[in-house]
């Protein structure tokens, strides 16, 4: 890296590897064992043999369908392993080409895909599909023609195959270049971000903090779970979450990112009590006769007691800073990375104090464009062609 004047860390995922940098280009390089087929020391030990079995297979054009299926998973947002994008690594969309043949081919029968395919190039279980099903728990099956051991789609999450099968639909159904190289989301001013959360009437809750010290992999990892964590956290306190995503820049800004029927909730809330003619009756009873000033009732609905009593929490804020500022979160399910990363600091922003960050930070803006659009770019830009085209061919059959 030196010699290329450029710099670099060394990392530790699995196995420790070499991150670099060269004219702001990132470069990987992760080192294997020369080991036999079957023996495997290290996860990455299989790449010479995923490298050989490809050329054996693919050459001419072949290799540019491959091109045109990683560019067009680019442009939907599903190319990757990784764990923040759980989508189609490049040897994955190798092998859908060495197994359907070509580009259309792929899209056709991925539109045909159910909940839970398999894909076995090799025959491995073939007769035996029942075992491949039980053998490998993923949405998406793809045995790896090199180890039947392994599904080469394991990283695909099933949110993201459905991308991939609703683009393929949508490509079959009317092709844009749209697919490969859609544009940006449009950016926000201050004034259109209050009018369109205005027109919502729901709320936009974030807990922003800095950026977390750990590897992409990691990273993403943990703030998937704390997401889900936290999302949890505010439906048992009874928040109504519509949608939760994670955003970071990974070296400066994240964000958590939560959308709420309202971030503030009535004074009071129901409670259901036991039957009357349960052994609990008593207990309830006394608990809520003792507590007049933040109760209503109790009163009998069918044979249940019920009360109405106060809330802790009200406003989400509250909430929120209350859990986060003992221990970064970790008693509510924040992760250690992330709990560590709040612990130095974080706030919790509501509606319009989100402006202030999307106001210098423009891909924190452009994610929040398109979060309100509750749409990727490509298919809002798809739908508007597509729904032109067919306002025409209805046109065209009433004349």
């Amino acid at each position: 890296f030196e010699d290329l004047r450029g710099r670099w860390i060394e990392r530790y995922a699995d196995h420790p590897y070499v991150e670099g940098w060269i004219d702001g280009i990132r470069v990987d390089v992760v080192p294997c064992y020369r080991a036999e087929p079957g023996k495997w020391l290290t996860a990455v030990d299989r790449t010479p043999y995923h490298t050989e079995y490809i050329k054996s297979r693919l050459s001419g054009e072949a290799l540019d369908q491959v091109r045109l299926l990683k560019k067009f998973t680019k442009g939907i947002g599903v190319y990757g392993a990784d764990i923040k994008t759980g989508g189609f690594s490049g040897y994955l969309c190798e092998l859908l080409i060495v197994n359907y043949g070509d580009f259309i081919k792929t899209l056709e029968a991925a539109s045909k895909w159910g909940r839970r395919t398999i894909i076995d190039i090799g025959g491995y279980y073939r007769g035996r599909l029942g075992e491949a099903k039980k053998k490998f728990q993923h949405p998406l099956v793809l045995v790896d023609p090199v180890d039947s051991n392994r599904n080469v789609a394991a990283a695909v999450r099933l949110e993201t195959l459905c991308n991939f099968i609703m683009a393929s639909k949508c490509f079959l159904r009317k092709p844009l270049r749209v697919f490969f190289d859609p544009p940006k989301p449009v950016k926000l001013t201050e004034e259109s971000l209050k009018r369109r959360l205005e027109s919502r009437g729901l709320d936009l809750v974030a807990v922003s903090f800095g950026a977390v010290e750990a590897v992409p992999d990691v990273l993403w990892g943990q703030l998937y779970r704390t997401l889900d964590s936290l999302r949890a956290l505010l439906e048992n306190w009874g928040f109504k979450v519509y949608r939760a995503k994670a955003w970071t820049d990974e070296h400066g800004l994240t964000v958590l990112l939560f959308e709420l029927e309202s971030s503030i909730l009535s004074r009071l809330k129901l409670h259901m009590g036991p039957p009357v003619f349960s052994e609990e009756f008593w207990n309830f009873l006394s608990k809520h006769l003792g507590k007049r000033a933040a109760s209503t009732g109790p009163w009998i609905e069918g044979d249940r007691l019920f009360v109405e009593v106060e809330r802790r929490f009200r406003d989400v804020k509250d909430l929120l800073e209350y859990f986060l500022k003992v221990d970064g979160g970790i008693s509510v399910g924040v992760r250690g990375k992330v709990a560590e990363a709040i612990g130095r600091g974080f706030k919790v922003l509501k509606n319009t104090e989100l402006w202030n960050t999307m106001s210098v930070n423009a891909d924190f803006n452009l994610f929040i464009s398109e979060f309100l659009d509750g749409l990727p770019i490509w298919l809002k830009v798809w739908l508007e062609e597509a729904e032109a085209n067919f306002d025409e061919a209805r046109d065209v059959k009433a004349r």
